[in-house]
């Protein structure tokens, strides 16, 4: 499961390509019924004929996502048998791994083209979409006004932490319904031994660079096992918004925060702190469910792995880091916005049981509490076969799950899902020629500032 998630952009699904979503026949943005005619993938000599959705006496909603997603399928089904007025039609793409790339380029086009046009479908999973973008031209519904203005929709039934935090441009357009904690494992006996004492909810990167000094040379040869154009990518995306406003189309790399920040990566390669020699004392890691956190922290050599808080980027607050999973929009140009509001409520709500072997943890807290007294009632979590535990179960901690909670409390920054793989391009690579000697960290900045603003305002 967690390699199919890191796949998400980039592979799986199967089959020829029919693209269920086109320019102007989507209900959500009006358009008039017709005919689409779309090449399918790989033999652009033949057409699929696609039905636009036509007016059956019962509201209609269109929703969109790229990947196709039985899990969602479900939810519509249960849905529709709750709300026989309503008719939801999913659509998703069918491809396969050689054709995935131009069928999700072709899609983006489609899509952005449609809702720039005041069509599109009524809801949208937002992953694999320019949110930002549609958030600066006004095309997404913010879910802060809906939830204010509805009565029925208790926040305190959600984790508000990332109700609060999950925003984009100033609101909430983007409803997360499900999400990943971001942190580091670290090796708590090891660091225990080297007389290392970590406040993981406060310290920052500085601090970081700083205590690894005392790590250096002892148990592990480095402190974490990566190369320097990677970590300040790292470093640059849990904190995207201190360097891009995405919704302005505005960067700040030509910065001393950021030039700063170059030359502290800078320190922790020369000093030995990040290399690629032998096992670190911390690994990178997300964690995707209750079940996974106990797996994830036992896959490593040590047995002694503890989850800690990521560090900070410097007067970056307090609080971990999470991703939305499975995000949400609404379109502002719905004629069903109502209908469209309320299958979302439904889809965060308890009414919805959480499968056993899903990804992310629900936004819902009663699904997180049952998710966990189902854990406790079964005292094991069985590991994957194929994995370097073998399949050996791991018993369940009940200490273990309040630190989990703790931490899942505590996450308040965005590790933003709608990061274009071009900003990572940009900072690896450039920062290289800083990172080689060739080129002064200010001239990088501003080489990096010129190429994401370009990228930005495209």
């Amino acid at each position: 499961m967690k390699t199919f998630i890191k796949k998400r952009t980039r592979a799986t699904a199967a089959a020829s390509f029919i693209l269920l979503f086109a320019l102007a026949a989507c209900s959500g943005g009006g358009g008039k019924p017709s005919q689409i005619q779309i090449g399918e993938s790989g033999n652009p000599g033949s057409e699929t004929t696609i039905q636009a959705p036509t007016k059956t006496g019962k509201t209609t909603l269109v929703f969109s996502t790229f990947f196709p997603d039985n899990r969602l399928q479900e939810l519509v089904n249960q849905y529709e048998a709750l709300h026989p007025e309503v008719e939801i039609q999913l659509q998703a793409v069918q491809t396969d791994d050689a054709h995935l790339e131009a069928e999700m380029e072709k899609y983006l086009t489609q899509t952005n083209t449609a809702m720039l046009a005041g069509k599109g479908p009524d809801l949208l999973v937002l992953d694999d979409l320019p949110a930002a973008s549609y958030v600066k031209n006004g095309l997404l519904v913010n879910f802060d006004e809906l939830i204010a203005q509805d009565s029925t929709f208790k926040k305190a039934d959600y984790f508000s932490n990332i109700l609060d935090n999950a925003k984009i441009g100033g609101g909430l357009y983007a409803m997360p319904t499900s999400f990943f904690l971001h942190g580091l494992a670290g090796d708590e006996e090891a660091l225990a031994k080297a007389g290392v004492e970590i406040n993981d909810q406060s310290w920052s990167w500085n601090d970081f660079a700083v205590l690894s000094q005392q790590l250096i040379n002892q148990t592990y040869p480095h402190v974490i096992r990566t190369e320097p154009q990677y970590m300040l990518n790292w470093m640059v995306s849990d904190n995207l918004s201190l360097f891009v406003d995405e919704p302005k189309g505005t960067a700040k790399f030509n910065t001393a925060s950021f030039t700063g920040l170059m030359k502290q990566v800078q320190d922790m390669s020369e000093d030995g702190v990040i290399g690629l020699e032998g096992i670190p004392y911390f690994f990178p890691v997300q964690i995707n469910s209750p079940a996974d956190y106990f797996e994830s922290l036992k896959s490593y050599l040590s047995p002694n792995m503890k989850l800690y808080v990521k560090p900070h980027a410097q007067d970056g607050g307090t609080g971990g880091n999470f991703q939305p999973y499975r995000s949400i929009g609404l379109n502002a140009s719905s004629k069903a916005k109502e209908q469209a509001w309320d299958f979302v409520k439904f889809m965060i709500s308890d009414q919805v049981p959480v499968e056993p072997n899903h990804a992310g943890f629900p936004l819902n807290k009663q699904l997180y509490a049952q998710e966990i007294q189902q854990l406790k009632k079964e005292g094991s979590v069985q590991t994957a076969k194929e994995g370097p535990l073998k399949g050996v179960p791991i018993k369940v901690d009940p200490d273990e799950l309040d630190a989990l909670e703790q931490v899942l409390t505590g996450a308040t920054h965005l590790v933003s899902k709608f990061q274009p793989d071009q900003l990572a391009e940009i900072i690896t690579e450039q920062s290289k020629a800083f990172f080689s000697g060739q080129k002064s960290a200010e001239a990088v900045a501003d080489l990096i500032q010129n190429k994401v603003t370009t990228y930005l305002n495209e």
